[in-house]
């Protein structure tokens, strides 16, 4: 059996170029970090020890949210201002490095490009949701596994009704033609982030690849956009329609 934790990066509204402050984001990502349950304690042993250590080391306590785009951008986690934006950048990269690490776990993503992408706005999650679950059966028919999906608390609705169509689990019977997910079972199940190491690991995921693809120059002295390529690719799955783990939609 296999978990796959979901998170994302970027909004799935419309994005307006000609009003970039008052629109969405250009791109919409969802990242899946898959594990399997043999593997899953031993993983979670692994981030616990991380996040002990950084708090030993006087940087995020241990009970505070590890939250890439607040950390950046803080608004809310006030502890996250108390820490320089250079330490805040080497903190995701070395999360970053203990994920990529660990050879128990594989990245899925689907990357949405808004200022290219043919998909309407009001398909952009649920078009991303199967790509990502069409990527994540492939993987476990190799496997010859099955699996479940996790999600962070968010667009609940919408998530669990399309869910059900793809695996043709509603009460209606209702199913997405030509789409056949035959070993993720089960409604996904939805976590609050803040509860689990899994969903915030994704969202490290997520927020790194949305710096390679969508680079801003002023972060590059960071090296934000190097992140995912330099931790996190070399675990990337690599089969059918998935280049290097990631499908752009």
């Amino acid at each position: 059996m296999y978990f796959c934790y979901v998170d994302e990066s970027g909004d799935c509204g419309a994005f307006n170029p000609d009003t970039p402050k008052n629109t969405g984001s250009p791109y919409f990502i969802l990242v899946g970090l898959i594990v399997h349950a043999e593997k899953w304690k031993f993983s979670l042993e692994v981030f616990k020890t991380f996040r002990k250590k950084l708090a030993a080391q006087s940087y995020l306590p241990y009970d505070v949210e590890f939250h890439c785009s607040e950390m950046i951008d803080p608004h809310k986690i006030k502890a996250y201002t108390q820490i320089s934006v250079a330490d805040r950048w080497k903190m995701i990269e070395a999360f970053a490095e203990k994920i990529g690490g660990n050879d128990a776990f594989t990245i899925i993503a689907s990357v949405i490009n808004k200022r290219e992408s043919s998909i309407p706005p009001n398909e952009y999650l649920t078009a991303s949701i199967t790509k990502l679950y069409h990527a994540y059966d492939h993987f476990l028919k190799e496997k010859k596994q099955y699996g479940i999906v996790l999600f962070d608390r968010s667009n609940v609705g919408t998530i669990h009704s399309h869910v059900r169509k793809l695996l043709g689990t509603g009460a209606e019977g209702d199913a997405i033609p030509g789409i056949k997910v035959n070993h993720v079972i089960e409604d996904p199940i939805f976590r609050v982030s803040v509860d689990s190491m899994f969903i915030q690991a994704a969202d490290v995921i997520a927020y790194t690849l949305k710096e390679k693809e969508f680079p801003q120059t002023s972060r590059k002295k960071y090296h934000a956009d190097r992140i995912f390529t330099n931790k996190l690719k070399r675990i990337c799955y690599c089969s059918g329609d998935v280049n290097e783990g990631i499908i752009m939609t």
